[in-house]
């Protein structure tokens, strides 16, 4: 099989009736139809689920699940963002705003500031990620009553993970929402452009 065929036959995500979406398939799609926007929406939207939605409502019910959770659940703000920003990539220096925008411009809005957002970022999402602990007094928890709080302290924050997620789910179902109603042209050409870049397709060339 030639180098072409190979990567057109990558799986970009599993269908919900079976099988697995191609990078054929995508490549396959004509933008100037409705029906196929709709087709590209269903991918993303088994992409996330399969890499993500699916994974967490598997191990939600394990003990110390919470870390797993959030790292995931971090690792889809960040995805999210890159889709409505049609980013390929977060550049060296952007992801502190990408996490702000995404918990003070989402439905999250209800639950952080500016100073509990950057709190966020830099307690838990790279805490997770560069020392696979959550930092300073933070903390992942499942049974307080508010979504976040601030510690004891006042140096750090309790999430609730279950209350994060949950709310996570809603921001991404909200953003299907729109992109299948097709009101926001621009929302969908950013999501455009970063499926391009997932399927490895040059602007304008499907």
């Amino acid at each position: 099989m030639d180098t072409k065929r190979q990567m057109d036959s990558i799986w970009i995500a599993p269908r919900r009736n079976g099988g697995n979406w191609t990078i054929q398939d995508y490549k396959a799609l004509d933008f100037s139809k409705e029906e196929d926007w709709q087709t590209a929406i269903q991918m993303f939207e088994d992409r996330i689920r399969g890499r993500f939605l699916d994974i967490v409502e598997q191990i939600k019910s394990y003990p110390y699940a919470g870390f797993a959770i959030m790292a995931l659940d971090c690792l889809l703000i960040e995805t999210l963002e890159q889709f409505k920003q049609g980013k390929e990539e977060t550049k060296r220096g952007e992801t502190k705003t990408y996490f702000k925008n995404f918990l003070t411009q989402t439905a999250f809005v209800e639950d952080f500031d500016k100073e509990t957002a950057e709190l966020f970022y830099t307690h838990i999402r790279n805490g997770i990620l560069h020392q696979a602990e959550i930092k300073g007094s933070s903390r992942i928890r499942i049974d307080t009553p508010k979504m976040v709080e601030k510690a004891e302290d006042g140096q750090g924050l309790i999430i609730n993970r279950d209350l994060f997620h949950k709310k996570l789910m809603s921001v991404f179902e909200n953003y299907l929402k729109e992109l299948h109603e097709g009101k926001d042209q621009t929302l969908r050409d950013n999501f455009r452009n970063k499926m391009n870049a997932i399927c490895h397709v040059s602007t304008g060339g499907n």
